[in-house]
């Protein structure tokens, strides 16, 4: 029987992740990009966003509670 073990993202790697869609936000916005280069990066930001939630909810939610 195969265990397949699934890697959830860390609190630490959405940070940078976030940190990094930000800067790319601020450099499309200095540029004058277009409104579908910027709803993509929002969309993604967001995405993101919602990822680092759920890995706050995970770190911080006691064991019994998940259950």
């Amino acid at each position: 029987m195969e265990t397949t073990v699934v890697e959830l993202p860390t609190v630490e790697s959405l940070t940078d992740a976030i940190r990094g869609v930000v800067y790319e936000r601020k450099t499309l916005r200095a540029v004058g990009a277009g409104r579908e280069e910027l709803e993509r990066n929002r969309a993604e930001l967001v995405r993101l966003q919602q990822e680092l939630v759920n890995a706050l909810i995970r770190r911080h939610l006691p064991a019994d509670a998940a259950a």
